[in-house]
């Protein structure tokens, strides 16, 4: 029985490595390339032209929102479906003929994976082999791979399942990583009902090159030995004529699922991969590997000085209890400077916003504010160790010194700062009086007109509305990323709103100047960030994992 089996595959700014997934996967299986949709995230000067022209046949969809185009390729698919990513490499011959045809006749198979086999160890040890076809329970096996039956490489899925999967999804699903994430290490026992997986016996047939990364939402490992960013290799790709050399790819032996630069092989030499520019690398990475010995001994002495509270009199920042008080009994303005503002001063790019020197200079500016109007707020944990903490976070406590230095440098002893996370206490704290102090922040709001400046769709699946509380409530939409591209569009609307409402805004680091300016023309301005999200979490009595609290933060 012939078995319509689609693939979709996700690629963002990454045209010469999509074009070896689809030449090895048209090479060594049985794919043709009309059962092909691709779905391209486009990024700033990189093109995806030649890739389309070579492969002409291969549905092709520039992204528009990754939830709805992901709805429609799945939608449109055949019976069964393999998702690709484009770092993924063939490497051997295979069938997703007959993967269909072992689901068909296997019900209890969630999925028939194309990178795992007897190569990739250790082996389930319950892994019964029969015709060239390995299977396994996943729900019992502790092996790596084999007990993570939902991935997005090259496993072919039946579709209802997917379909059922993206169904009962509550959040919104923004990108693959998003995608991936809704089946996690909590909730995949319940959510997932078939529960053995299958591959081919003797050997995987694919590998994943993991040299660069296009998504900051979860930050695979990759090689940084050769010039793999993603604008090099669209030079080579398009410049040089260059491409992966798929045959030598597919003569080298692996043992793991996700290989790193040595396996990236070009079809032409190049300089920058010569063997004189890898030594001097290997040099490089010598000296990095000293300073990040030296870099790991201050923060093992750090942490032990954060953990005994030695740090407490460096800066004066309010608790959480004292914070809301402030705006219980005060009608002030107030901002929220956290991880990503201070990362984005340290001139990183974080995912809800690219690094521009503009915004980093105002964020400086804004965390040594003496305004009596404005208060600002940093997180009260950074230097207060706090016993109570979410087990996750109490991790990240002990892990951000270069934050908590910068802190110390940039931030005056003689300002009192508030505490930026009670936007997020469910989140921060494993145990809290969050019934008394929900009903505090339900009461913030209770009778006020409020505007809220948020970003596009980043309130669609709230269950729990905070705003309920509120007299009337108005909404004025901005980009949900990369929103200070937009500032003085964003801004030049805010100031037509009447200046006897409450601004609320959640937009990420581009609230915080945005409030400043609000603030600065007459209007009360509160930074709530994360606050919407995490009382509809707190009332829904959602998990608090790390995987969950790592989706959280994520940008909307």
């Amino acid at each position: 029985m012939e078995h319509h089996v689609s693939i979709i595959v996700f690629s963002k700014g990454r045209p010469m490595q999509l074009h070896a997934y689809l030449e090895s996967l048209l090479l060594f299986s049985d794919a043709r390339q009309e059962d092909i949709t691709v779905l391209c995230c486009e990024t700033e000067g990189i093109h995806y032209e030649k890739v389309m022209d070579r492969f002409a046949q291969v549905h092709w969809h520039i992204e528009k929102k990754f939830e709805d185009d992901l709805k429609q390729a799945v939608a449109e698919a055949g019976s069964y479906i393999m998702f690709g990513c484009d770092d993924v490499v063939f490497t051997r011959p295979f069938s997703l003929e007959k993967a269909a045809d072992y689901l068909a006749k296997s019900p209890e198979v969630f999925g028939f994976s194309m990178r795992l086999g007897e190569n990739i160890v250790p082996i389930p040890v319950d892994a019964v082999c029969k015709d060239g076809i390995m299977e396994w329970n996943w729900e019992q096996s502790n092996e790596q791979h084999y007990n993570y039956p939902w991935e997005l490489d090259c496993t072919v899925y039946r579709k209802e399942d997917v379909e059922m999967l993206i169904a009962e999804e509550e959040k919104v699903i923004k990108n693959p990583n998003y995608f991936e994430a809704i089946i996690n290490d909590d909730n995949r026992n319940s959510k997932i009902h078939r529960k053995f997986m299958a591959c081919n016996e003797k050997h995987g047939c694919a590998v994943v090159i993991t040299v660069n990364r296009v998504q900051e939402s979860y930050q695979n490992g990759y090689d940084d030995s050769m010039m793999t960013d993603i604008y090099s290799l669209d030079r080579l790709y398009h410049e040089e004529e260059n491409t992966l050399d798929i045959e030598k790819i597919a003569q080298l032996e692996n043992h793991v699922v996700h290989v790193g630069a040595e396996y990236f092989i070009l079809r032409k030499p190049n300089q920058a991969y010569s063997a004189q520019t890898l030594q001097k690398k290997k040099w490089k990475n010598l000296e990095k590997k000293i300073e990040k010995f030296a870099k790991k001994s201050y923060n093992y002495l750090e942490r032990r000085v954060y953990r005994h509270g030695l740090m407490e009199n460096k800066l004066s920042i309010a608790d959480m209890e004292h914070t809301i008080h402030t705006l219980e009994q005060e009608n002030v303005s107030f901002v929220r400077i956290g991880k990503g503002e201070i990362a984005l001063m340290q001139g990183k790019t974080i995912a809800a916003q690219q690094y521009h020197e503009e915004l980093a200079k105002r964020l400086k500016h804004i965390l040594r504010l003496r305004e009596s109007g404005l208060c600002v707020g940093i997180p009260y944990y950074y230097i207060h160790p706090q016993k109570n903490l979410n087990p996750y976070i109490e991790i990240h406590s002990l892990s951000i010194a270069d934050q908590r230095r910068f802190l110390f440098q940039h931030c005056p002893k003689d300002i009192n700062y508030l505490d930026s996370c009670f936007t997020q206490a469910y989140h921060i704290y494993q145990d809290y009086d969050f019934e008394g102090y929900y009903s505090r922040v339900e009461r913030l709001f209770q009778d006020r007109d409020i505007t809220v400046i948020c970003g596009e769709g980043v309130l669609d699946r709230l269950q729990y509305n905070l705003l309920e509380q509120c007299k009337s409530v108005e909404y004025q939409y901005a980009p949900a990323t990369e929103a200070y591209a937009q500032y003085k569009e964003i801004r030049r609307q805010a100031l037509q709103i009447a200046k006897d409402r409450l601004i609320c805004v959640l937009l990420g680091p581009t609230a915080k100047p945005l409030v400043y300016d609000l603030y600065r023309k007459g209007y009360q301005v509160w930074d709530i960030g994360h606050l919407l999200k995490d009382y509809d979490a707190y009332k829904r009595n959602g998990l608090r994992t790390e995987a969950e609290i790592t989706q959280f933060y994520l940008p909307d």
